[in-house]
Parts: structure tokens; C-alpha cells; sequence
């Protein structure tokens, strides 16, 4: 009978099945995230990376009772595709190009021959133990840094954490590392320190509920920034819409009256847009409407703002004019931008738009007045062949 005030043994089975467990637990949480976040990139292949993961945690648990090189490696070769495809996830979450296949053949590859000596040759625990961890390290260090790497700024406080949960799973396993190069964990698992086993069997409890915790938080914040972006964004050509423009109009009016600074509006319309879909089909307009939002975008100053307000008429802020001749060169520059491109599928068939300016604060009391007075103008150009400022300049 065991006495009553001594430490219960842990033995490598127990430790193992903690690791299992906790891998399993934050499985299920992934899945169930990446299921309500269809829409978040990566989320997927990092739910599928650590279903992976688990299931080489479990062949690990077997190969404690089932002897035989065939189960240690089909548990290394689950670990270590689970933990590819969970870096992997992090770089597509995070719009990253994937590594290249070449390079992961050639990775695979590196780890796969120490590992195979140490299997087969020479039969190492600790040795193996090294390699395995040293590879995991390296795949996982990668995912940190992208968690890191052109993080805005209000992004910050959610991937940071999760780049830290990355980080913190990479020194321990580069500590794991150096403890099986240094012999510390013997040349047999029967032998491993259970001791040096817990301490890190814990460091991976808590980096696998890091990591698993921090991408779901991740990919919420993703996806709300995504259903802000489709509210204040027009679908088709990707511009402010007129929800948005409206509220960055009043600020800029509050910017212009705090600095005493002019500021413009550009109003513009599409000459003969139905009859473009008329004749030409609506996918030809679509694409007229896109060639239109890109145009507009190239010869916008720093600061400015072009937004859609509906169907074909756009509308351009320009913050910090000096006078309005500024806003009359940047009004041309944009009608030049605009008729450069003919109508799609249209044999050439050129593009006409009607401008009108306004300026505040002349021509309005209020910003609100001032785009009233830009969109007047603009319908008087539909009589004229060139843009107008308002009548009663």
C-alpha cells in the first residue's frame, strides 16, 4: 500500500493522455469555430492541422503499448503534418503566401533522415525527441511571425496575444530541443525523465490552448471587420458607398472648419450608363462601373476620398485645397482618368462623364449643402460639354 503522504508516480502514459486530451478539447474548439466562420481563411486548415495533430498524439499514447518502428513513425509523420498544415493555416489566415511545395518536400526531408538514422541505425529516443521538436519549432516560429508581421494597429491587442501563444510554443519546443540533444531525456522512452516530460507536457498544454484560443478570437475579429468593411463598402467596386462617405464628410467638415482649410467635392455621372446596359448587357456596365473606381483611385491626392453613391454616380472629397483652381486641376486629371478607357465590349466606344464642383466653404454653409450644390452643377454639365461650378458663383 502506498503511503499516505507520498507523490503519486507519473508515469509517460499519463502525461501522454494529458497531451491528448487538450489537444482533442481544443480540436473540437477549432472545428466548431471554423463551421460558425466559413468565411475566415485559414481557419480550416488550422482545424484540420490540429484534428492532425491529435491523431499523432494518440499513435504516440499506442506506441507506449504496441511495439515496432511502423507506429513511431506513423505518429511523427501525423505530428509533424499536423503542425505544417496548422503554419500553414496561420499564413493564409493572415493573406501570407503558403511555402512553396519544393520547400516543404525538401524540409520534410531534412527531418525525415536523422530521424529515420535515429529510428533504425541507431535506435536514440532522445535523439529523435530533437529533431522532431527542432522542426516543430522551426514550422511554428513561422506561424509567430506571421501572427506578427503588418499587424494594423487595431489589430494589435488580438494578434499579437496569439503571436505570443506561437512564440511561447516555439522556445519550448527548442527547449524540448536541447534537452533531447543533451541526453536528458536517455536513449529509450521507457527511460524519458518523467519529470522533464511533465514540465513539458504542461508548456504544451498551455501553448496548444494559446494558440487554439487566439485564432478563434482572430478569426471573430476577422469576420467582424469583414461585415464592417461589406456595411461601409460598395460590393462591386470596392469604394466607400454613401453610408460611409456621408460620415467622412462631416468629419472632414469639422477637419475644415478646426484648421480653416478649404475642401472640394467632385460630383460625377456616366453619360449614357443605361443605354450601356442596354445594349451591351449588365455585365458590361459592371465592368464599366470597376474601370471607373480604379481610375478614380489612381489620381486621388494623398487624403482624398472617392466613394460610389449609387448606380453610376461617384463622388470625390478633396481635403486641404489651397484654392479652387486645385480642385479644377484635380477635376480634370480625374475626367481624363475616366474617358481613357472605352465601354467594355463596346468596339472602342469612348466614355463620357458630367462633373460638377463645389467647394467649401463658399459655396455652402454646411458640407451637406456643398454636396447639393456639386450635384446641381453636375446635372447642369448634362446640357453642357465640359463641368460646372455652381450658378451662383
Amino acid at each position: 500500500m502506498q503511503p499516505a503522504n507520498s507523490v503519486p508516480h507519473l508515469d509517460l502514459y499519463t502525461v501522454k493522455v494529458m497531451t491528448l486530451v487538450t489537444v482533442v478539447v481544443v480540436g473540437l474548439a477549432t472545428m466548431l469555430a471554423w463551421r460558425a466562420n466559413l468565411r475566415s481563411a485559414g481557419m480550416r486548415l488550422f482545424a484540420l492541422g490540429i484534428v492532425t495533430l491529435a491523431v499523432g498524439a494518440l499513435l504516440g499514447i499506442a506506441r507506449v503499448i504496441v511495439a515496432g518502428p511502423a507506429i513511431i513513425v506513423a505518429s511523427n509523420v501525423f505530428m509533424l503534418g499536423g503542425i505544417i498544415v496548422i503554419a500553414t493555416g496561420v499564413r493564409v489566415f493572415r493573406d501570407f503566401k503558403p511555402w512553396p511545395m519544393p520547400y516543404l518536400v525538401a524540409f520534410c526531408a531534412t527531418v525525415a533522415a536523422p530521424f529515420l538514422y535515429w529510428l533504425v541505425v541507431e535506435d536514440n529516443f532522445g535523439m529523435r525527441v530533437a529533431v522532431v521538436s527542432g522542426a516543430h519549432a522551426i514550422l511554428l516560429a513561422d506561424a509567430a511571425i506571421s501572427m506578427f508581421r503588418r499587424v494594423r494597429p487595431r489589430e494589435r491587442l488580438t494578434y499579437w496575444p496569439t503571436g505570443a501563444s506561437f512564440a511561447f510554443a516555439t522556445l519550448y519546443l527548442a527547449a524540448r530541443c536541447l534537452s533531447g540533444w543533451s541526453g536528458a531525456y536517455g536513449a529509450s522512452l521507457f527511460v524519458a525523465s518523467p519529470a522533464i516530460e511533465m514540465f513539458f507536457t504542461v508548456c504544451a498544454n498551455v501553448a496548444y490552448t494559446g494558440c487554439a484560443v487566439g485564432m478563434i478570437l482572430a478569426s471573430n475579429t476577422q469576420l467582424w471587420q469583414q461585415a464592417e468593411t461589406m456595411a461601409l463598402r460598395d460590393s462591386l467596386t470596392g469604394l466607400p458607398n454613401r453610408r460611409y462617405f456621408l460620415d467622412h464628410l462631416l468629419a472632414a467638415e469639422t477637419r475644415a472648419l478646426a484648421s480653416g482649410q478649404q475642401m472640394g467635392i467632385i460630383y460625377l455621372d456616366l453619360d449614357g450608363f443605361k443605354q450601356v446596359n442596354d445594349r451591351f448587357g449588365h455585365a458590361a456596365g459592371d465592368a464599366l462601373l470597376q474601370n471607373v473606381s480604379s481610375a478614380l483611385v489612381k489620381v486621388l491626392r494623398a487624403g482624398d476620398c472617392a466613394a460610389r453613391l449609387g448606380g453610376d454616380e461617384f463622388v470625390v472629397l478633396a481635403e486641404r485645397l489651397e484654392s479652387r483652381e486645385q480642385l479644377l486641376s484635380l477635376a480634370s486629371r480625374v475626367k481624363q482618368a475616366v474617358e481613357s478607357d472605352p465601354v467594355p465590349d463596346a468596339n472602342d466606344e469612348p466614355v463620357r462623364v458630367s462633373l460638377g464642383l463645389a467647394v467649401f466653404p463658399q459655396d455652402g454653409r454646411t458640407a451637406h449643402d456643398v454636396l447639393r450644390e456639386a450635384d446641381s452643377a453636375m446635372y447642369h454639365t448634362k446640357r453642357q460639354s465640359r463641368w460646372a461650378e455652381p450658378a451662383h458663383r
